[in-house]
């Protein structure tokens, strides 16, 4: 059995379509554990995401939320912008947030999208590194993105 076909087994990937607020309460209190209460979603952004962008998660054969993973889609354009992604630290550096972007891509690569674009702390060395394994490129650091010193690198990966 191949490693791809054992995390299958163990975890189960899916798209959120309904908007079930004390399942959405889970996915906010892993936000706020994964990044500490410094960018996460809050309600009322996962709503309008789970409705108008697209939302999947990872979830143990138990039903306990593992990794999260956001799109938003880009007007005009086959592409979309990865929102946010973020796993629940028990199960950090075990390949899952790379198994969910994985698998979220290959939806995307389904349904037509040709690009997606992100944004990432210069200083998440972990993020920047899954990104750039899974052949996202740098195109520009976006200085004082979210206030003054608050810089962001713009990584974009063409789908095929």
């Amino acid at each position: 059995m191949s490693i791809e076909e054992e995390k299958e087994e163990k975890m189960k990937f899916r798209e959120l379509v309904e908007v079930d607020l004390e399942y959405l309460k889970k996915i906010v209190a892993l936000e706020e554990e994964a990044f500490e209460g410094q960018g996460g979603v809050d309600l009322w952004i996962l709503k309008a995401l789970i409705r108008y962008g697209k939302v999947f998660v990872l979830e143990t054969e138990e039903g306990e939320l593992v990794s999260i993973l956001e799109f938003m889609q880009v007007f005009q354009k086959k592409e979309v912008f990865l929102y946010g992604i973020c796993t629940r630290k028990k199960y950090r550096q075990q390949g899952w947030a790379e198994y969910l972007l994985e698998s979220g891509e290959r939806y995307l690569v389904e349904n037509g999208y040709k690009e997606v674009a992100l944004t990432v702390d210069p200083k998440n060395e972990v993020a920047i590194h899954l990104y750039q394994n899974r052949k996202y490129k740098l195109l520009e650091i976006q200085k004082n993105e979210y206030g003054e010193g608050v810089d962001r690198l713009l990584m974009k990966k063409r789908l095929e």
